[in-house]
């Protein structure tokens, strides 16, 4: 419901935050609009343009974190600091990699999408790939332990802000607002 009035006020800058959380709901949510829950009669629903905008920065934003699980954790590589890259025993040399070959599945399985009733959160989810390293508790329903040495974790982690602060750029291009002024350090 603010997304016209933020056009009514002329407070365009917190269009595309707005446009991306709407896009984090589901496509059918997205076109049914919302009822008033205590009154079933009063309902709010975007225009089609509005609707096709959410759709699309959407779609851009799916696409950006695909990329980012192909470009950053599909076979990633330790790094050149990796205590255990020179291992001899070729199953500790694998610790990295499993670790985020396992938060490859964890985030393509999309569980923020089910635990918080959204499709996907592109923000989350690139936040949780760094942040499921670093919890005590078992990985997934396999309750997977690897964790990746700190080196590997440390290099994942400037990853992970640089792709976040690059989604948080485009978010105003990718729903079609054009703004002057766009906080670029400012993800959330």
């Amino acid at each position: 419901m603010v997304i016209p009035l933020f056009r009514e006020v002329k407070a365009y800058e917190f269009l595309p935050s707005a446009f991306y959380d709407l896009s984090r709901c589901s496509a059918s949510d997205i076109v049914s609009g919302w009822t008033y829950p205590a009154d079933p009669t009063i309902s709010w629903h975007l225009s089609t343009d509005e609707i096709m905008t959410v759709l699309k920065g959407k779609e851009q934003a799916s696409r950006f974190l695909s990329t980012f699980i192909v470009n950053e954790l599909e076979g990633r590589d330790t790094s050149l600091s990796c205590i255990y890259r020179n291992d001899p025993d070729p199953l500790q040399r694998r610790i990295c990699p499993a670790a985020f070959e396992a938060v490859t599945f964890e985030i393509v399985r999309d569980c923020n999408g089910v635990v918080c009733h959204r499709v996907t959160d592109p923000l989350f989810a690139i936040l949780d790939a760094y942040l499921i390293q670093k919890r005590e508790t078992p990985i997934g329903r396999a309750r997977i332990t690897f964790r990746a040495c700190d080196y590997c974790k440390d290099e994942f982690a400037h990853a992970v802000e640089t792709a976040r602060l690059t989604l948080w750029q485009k978010l105003p291009s990718w729903f079609g607002i054009k703004l002057e002024n766009w906080p670029q350090t400012n993800t959330p």
